[in-house]
């Protein structure tokens, strides 16, 4: 019992290290999050920058959310809804960050 335990702890522990590594910055969990959408390449090679609203509405949003918008350069495309998937929000919760797709219209 004692090989069994230390070894689940091992790969409990080694699970846990590498969520928060993945989701240790804003850039990483939405590169995470594009990833697991089924985007790899994208989610590899798209350069990612932080998109400036000017909507007054979005900004008292984002702000109330502990979020930010972010913007891929070359962003996935969805085939379902034929629709660029370009602007993501990402917010801190605590000391991660979790990214969701986000529309600006």
């Amino acid at each position: 019992w004692g090989g069994y335990l230390k070894k689940t702890v091992g790969i409990i522990v080694s699970l846990g290290i590498i969520f928060i590594l993945l989701h240790s910055t804003p850039k990483i969990a939405l590169r995470c999050h594009v990833f697991i959408m089924g985007h790899p390449i994208k989610a590899l090679t798209t350069d990612i920058y932080v998109t400036s609203i000017d909507n007054e509405l979005d900004n008292e949003i984002l702000n109330k959310q502990n979020a930010k918008s972010y913007t891929l350069t070359k962003p996935p495309f969805e085939k379902a809804t034929e629709t660029e998937l370009d602007t993501f929000l990402v917010k801190k919760q605590w000391f991660l960050y979790f990214a969701e797709y986000y529309s600006l219209l």
